[in-house]
């Protein structure tokens, strides 16, 4: 007999089975940025993207399409006019109305999907937020 032992199977171990069980296990293990990582994922599976990542993406088409330059942090807000505003809030309304950013199942959420005018001044508000709070469009940046 040599000397050597087998190793012992150990749940749990060094083996992984899936990446999906490495999130749950992380999960359980309370690590907060796996938690948080796997709670968005699952929001952007049942209900489409995030509204701050819609008027994200939107604000940032619009900048590539109409050829704006944008330093580096520097606001977005000013460079905007009312013209790029209405385009922006439209391809929110119609992301919304499509289904492909995430809005609560309310009876007021209803109400505003089911009227446009409602639904555009939403955007806006949403719109005149995420400039004003989203570090990647105020001018603050993100440092690190």
């Amino acid at each position: 007999m040599d000397n050597k032992q087998k190793p012992k199977l150990v749940p749990g171990g060094a083996q992984s089975e899936t990446p999906v069980m490495d999130k749950i296990k992380a999960t359980i293990d309370k690590k907060p940025e796996a938690t948080a990582q796997v709670a968005t994922e699952k929001k952007q599976d049942s209900q489409g993207m995030t509204q701050r990542e819609a008027v994200y993406t939107e604000v940032m088409r619009l900048i590539r399409e109409e050829k704006i330059v944008v330093a580096d942090k520097q606001p977005v807000k000013p460079l905007l006019n009312e013209t790029h505003i209405k385009k922006i809030c439209t391809a929110l309304v119609s992301g919304f109305q499509g289904k492909k950013i995430a809005l609560k199942e309310t009876e007021s959420n209803k109400k505003k999907l089911a009227d446009t005018k409602v639904m555009e001044l939403y955007c806006l508000g949403l719109l005149n937020n995420w400039l004003r709070r989203d570090k990647r469009l105020n001018g603050v940046g993100i440092e690190k």
